[in-house]
């Protein structure tokens, strides 16, 4: 059995001219946001082995916040420039492959629209909207996750911040 949890970045500062966006920043309110939804998947007891990063700045520091929560060690975050750049879903699931090994539980930080058309094409029905700072958990039944098929993961969990606090 393969788990997968797919996230979007937490809340970023606005586009501005005068940095890239690929040095934009979390905004006290995606910090706060990170916490909420950690702390929420903490204490459903989800897990993860190991955490897949885009290096954008806004991606990496999501990523670090919730190994944080999770006191997962620094050397088990891996960052992907592609994750910044974008993956098709086959790419994606390759990339899985490489980076995850015989894992069984991974944790992947990026953005969208890579993020919604991923979880899209992975579970068996889905149509999720995906704010800053979402989370949803996938579940395979396999073994490696080279034997992912399109279509074939089953939703376990899907939390974004807003869900929290109402």
């Amino acid at each position: 059995m393969k788990q997968l949890i797919l996230s979007r970045h937490a809340k970023t500062e606005v586009i501005r001219y005068d940095i890239s966006d690929f040095e934009r920043n979390l905004t006290n309110r995606g910090i706060n946001d990170s916490a909420l939804v950690s702390d929420h998947l903490l204490k459903k007891g989800i897990q993860t082995e190991l955490i897949i990063s885009s290096p954008a700045n806004r991606a990496i520091a999501t990523a670090r916040l919730f190994a944080n929560r999770f006191s997962i060690h620094s050397d088990k975050i891996v960052e992907v420039d592609q994750l910044y750049h974008g993956f098709s879903t086959q790419e994606f699931l390759e990339m899985l492959q490489d980076k995850a090994g015989q894992i069984n539980h991974v944790w992947v930080f990026g953005h969208n629209p890579d993020i919604a058309s991923w979880a899209y094409n992975l579970l068996e029905e889905a149509y999720l909207h995906v704010p800053t700072g979402t989370a949803i958990g996938i579940e395979f039944d396999v073994e490696n996750w080279s034997d992912i098929d399109a279509r074939s993961g089953k939703l376990i969990h899907y939390t974004t911040p807003k869900m929290l606090k109402e």
